[in-house]
């Protein structure tokens, strides 16, 4: 994917046909992938491996091809969103065992992806079967795929629930920390770059690849395509403020 505000290259940045792009976050994909499919990863991973994988945020290990069990558990809150989808297959490959909220017409696609439990996050009691849920768990850490009040809220509430330190990364900042409560906001392009390029390899040059040729890697959410040139932008913008719920709205050039 393209990474211009890191760089501060207008050959980086994406509203144009023909971009440069880094092969740190660069892939092939099989013959059986559009482009169109892939075209809903890119960000999705580097977002979802820059919180799970660097050392500032959650530090967890790193995926692999081979079947492999630990002894943490991940929450990730939002689990249908583009990051939440890449979040859950990503930490399933690490050997997380994964629990994620979701409306309920989304669960079965979750669980389809390695989800090991999902709950509805509009639930009256979803504090606490998540709570309950998590309770004996070794390890926990949580991915917020939300990253808004929506999210943090009821996050707070499982957090001081389980009476312990737990890791907490966001997509976005959280404006009211607290001691207990102080989710650490995820930017992407730390895994490409010193002292932590590594883990852009490990996901990007390894992984990605042959995940999607095993198809231990789906290229989810499926994309909407809302239509081709530039001009469209405007029209897929409106399209996700109205709200769009495990799809990826993309654009063709």
């Amino acid at each position: 994917h393209l990474h211009s505000p890191k760089t501060g290259e207008y050959a980086n940045s994406s509203f144009q046909l023909y971009p440069v792009a880094s092969e740190r976050l660069t892939a092939a994909i099989p013959a059986s992938l559009s482009f169109e499919q892939a075209s809903v990863l890119p960000l999705s991973i580097s977002t979802a491996a820059a919180g799970l994988y660097l050392p500032g945020y959650l530090g967890l290990p790193l995926p692999s091809s081979e079947l492999k069990t630990t002894s943490e558990t991940l929450l990730v809150w939002g689990g249908a969103s583009s990051v939440g989808m890449a979040v859950i297959q990503l930490a399933v490959a690490s050997g997380l065992k994964v629990v994620t909220t979701a409306s309920t017409s989304n669960h079965c696609l979750l669980q389809s992806l390695g989800a090991d439990a999902v709950f509805d996050y509009k639930s009256e009691s979803v504090v606490e079967d998540i709570s309950n849920n998590l309770k004996n768990s070794n390890s926990i850490a949580i991915y917020d795929a939300i990253g808004e009040e929506r999210s943090f809220e009821p996050l707070r509430a499982i957090v001081k629930y389980l009476h312990g330190p737990v890791k907490i990364a966001s997509v976005l900042p959280c404006n009211k920390p607290s001691e207990n409560f102080n989710p650490k906001f995820i930017t992407s392009y730390g895994i490409a770059y010193p002292p932590n390029e590594n883990v852009g390899e490990k996901i990007w040059g390894d992984f990605v690849p042959n995940a999607l040729a095993s198809g231990k890697l789906q290229a989810k959410p499926d994309p909407i395509i809302v239509g081709h040139g530039l001009e469209e932008l405007q029209k897929g913008l409106d399209l996700q403020k109205a709200g769009v719920s495990a799809k990826k709205l993309v654009i063709m050039l």
